[in-house]
């Protein structure tokens, strides 16, 4: 008899980590990531059994190992919401700022990454004293990006991914799909989860 598919990605294990910062119920995971109950259980199983989580009647938490994990993938990423209706009127935006990311070809191998793992697009963005962005094939059009500045504290050439979707969770996982690809340290994390 075949169980149930895993109705999660890779990508949602990272959302999880990410998401508890204090002892959290598993129907509150659920509504934070748009997942069902169901994939939640899976999802918590796998960190628990990686030494990631732990539970309690208070709820899930991450272990000493788990917010060690967790510090790491914050050393080299930040994840928000922003407001780019200018843009993308009616899509939800997550930003993610990547902390000295490696260096990239081209742009467009990026936002394709964004579409193959759920966004409909996405801006590839750098810092160098501004918001700008890195293959610039239309610097006569000007874009407000002040809103992206005040969210993070950027250094120079840091990047900023602003994935863009119907829903914020295909918006973050086009984001982190993208991240991922910039930054060995966190595909490595996720390497570790089969």
């Amino acid at each position: 008899m075949v169980g149930n598919i895993a109705n999660f990605r890779k990508l949602d294990i990272i959302r999880c980590l990410l998401k508890i910062d204090r002892p959290v119920s598993r129907s509150n995971l659920s509504q934070m990531l748009g997942l069902g109950e169901g994939t939640i259980r899976s999802i918590l199983d796998i960190l628990k059994e990686k030494d990631l989580l732990v539970s309690d009647k208070q709820g899930h938490s991450l272990s000493a190992n788990g917010n060690s994990v967790v510090r790491k993938i914050k050393n080299y990423i930040e994840i928000g919401k922003v407001n780019l209706d200018s843009i993308y009127q009616g899509k939800k935006n997550i930003a993610i700022h990547i902390k000295n990311p490696k260096k990239i070809e081209k742009a467009v191998e990026l936002r394709d990454t964004a579409v193959k793992n759920g966004a409909d697009g996405a801006l590839i963005l750098e810092y160098d004293g501004q918001i700008k962005f890195y293959e610039s094939i239309d610097s006569d059009t000007e874009h407000n990006f002040n809103e992206i500045e005040n969210k993070f504290d950027l250094s120079k050439d840091d990047m900023v991914i602003v994935a863009y979707a119907d829903s914020y969770m295909l918006a973050e996982h086009g984001a982190l799909a993208v991240a991922i690809e910039l930054c060995d340290e966190i595909k490595n994390i996720m390497q570790g989860f089969k």
